[in-house]
This record gives structure tokens, C-alpha cells and sequence, in this order.
């Protein structure tokens, strides 16, 4: 196992690649929209082929960078709820319970369903439902990685805990879509779920606003 200092500037590295190409990738396919001549479901295909790569789930536990917490509140902006305060989560027994809490926010979740709902149907009005679903299922199956990234994440800290894999993986896979979406719509960089990802691709795992906090882990 690499020394922790060692982990952290890998990830470091990752999360820089992730953030220029997703950034690329976004600011292309919108200004392809403007010009008329682009193939967002392309970059949808390109996409799902770099999952496998990211460095998933890495950086839980760790303190959050200032970065970090530059895109956490990029995201609750994007939101519309930039009052929420950020928070971090120490270790996997807590994202577990965070994500179990009571007081999960419905008005969290009900905002990124409407936006998931408009990209959706933006990227289906400009290439057809069929041709955006073909792009959508091989997001879907580089996804399939996820739930192994997770559970080597947890096993390097001394967890084996098969249902919140699957919580964790089912988590980025639903991000990968959303980007993937934001793609298809030609969203562009800054979109609620262009910044999320950004989350996902820095080895962390937004867990969701629960009371007045948006936790990562």
C-alpha cells in the first residue's frame, strides 16, 4: 500500500486530469451547440470510456482541500442553496450513518431529479430518445467498475461492508449518468452535475444535504 502522502498527491494528479478533460469535454460540446456542428454524444461515448480510470473513492476520510470546498459550494450554488454549510466526514462508519440520517433533504433531492428531468429531455429533443439511450447504456456498463472501486476503497480501511458498496458505488454511477446527461444537453462546465462530478473525479463522494449540511466524504 502506497505511503499516504504518496496516495494523496496520485490522487492530486488524477483529479487534475479528470477536472481539464471534463471541463474540455463540456465547454466543447456547448460551444459545438452554439456553432451547430457538434456530436455531445460523442463526448458522452469518450466519457463513459475514461470511468474506468478515475480514481474513485480515494480520497475519503481525508480533510477536504480548499478545492474541494470551492466545488462543494459551486454545487450547492448551482443548487440554489448556497446557505448550506459544508461539512466533512472522517471515516466510512459515519458516511454510513449520514446516509441513513432521517433528515435527508426531499428538497435536495426533488431539485436534482427536476434538473436530471430537463437534461433528459433536452438531449432527447436534439438527437432522439433512442440515440441518447444507446450513449446512456455505455456509460452504464463502464459504471459496472464502480462497485469494485468501492469496495477496495473500504477494504484499504478495514471495512467489508457489501451494502454500503453498493450504496457508494450506486452513487457514482448515478453521477456518471447525470454528467453524461449534462453532456448529451450540451449543459455545459458549470451545471449542477458537471459539478458534482468534479466531486466524484477528486476520490470523493458527495453524500447530500442532511439537515442544514452538504457532507462529503
Amino acid at each position: 500500500m502506497p505511503h499516504p502522502e504518496e496516495a494523496r498527491s496520485a490522487v492530486s494528479k488524477d483529479e487534475w486530469g479528470a477536472r481539464r478533460v471534463l471541463q474540455l469535454m463540456l465547454s466543447a460540446v456547448s460551444d459545438s451547440e452554439n456553432s451547430g456542428n457538434g456530436d455531445a454524444l460523442a463526448a458522452v461515448r469518450a466519457f463513459a470510456s475514461a470511468i474506468p480510470r478515475g480514481s474513485w473513492f480515494a480520497a475519503c476520510g481525508e480533510a477536504l482541500t480548499e478545492g474541494e470546498r470551492a466545488d462543494a459550494a459551486a454545487y450547492l450554488a448551482a443548487l440554489g442553496r448556497p446557505d448550506i454549510a459544508i461539512a466533512g466526514v472522517a471515516g466510512w462508519a459515519e458516511a454510513a450513518a449520514t446516509t441513513q440520517s432521517p433528515a435527508w433533504s426531499r428538497a435536495w433531492w426533488d431539485a436534482e431529479t427536476r434538473a436530471q428531468a430537463e437534461l433528459q429531455r433536452r438531449a432527447a429533443a436534439r438527437f432522439g430518445a433512442e440515440p441518447v439511450l444507446a450513449a446512456l447504456t455505455a456509460v452504464t456498463e463502464a459504471a459496472d467498475v464502480l462497485n469494485g472501486a468501492a469496495a477496495l476503497a473500504m477494504s484499504r480501511a478495514g471495512i467489508a461492508d457489501p451494502a454500503l458498496t453498493r450504496v457508494a458505488a450506486g452513487a457514482a454511477a448515478q453521477a456518471c449518468h447525470q454528467t453524461a446527461l449534462a453532456l448529451s444537453a450540451a449543459a455545459g462546465p458549470d451545471h449542477l452535475f458537471a459539478v458534482k462530478y468534479r466531486i466524484f473525479a477528486a476520490g470523493r463522494w458527495p453524500l447530500g444535504i442532511v439537515g442544514d449540511r452538504f457532507f462529503v466524504f
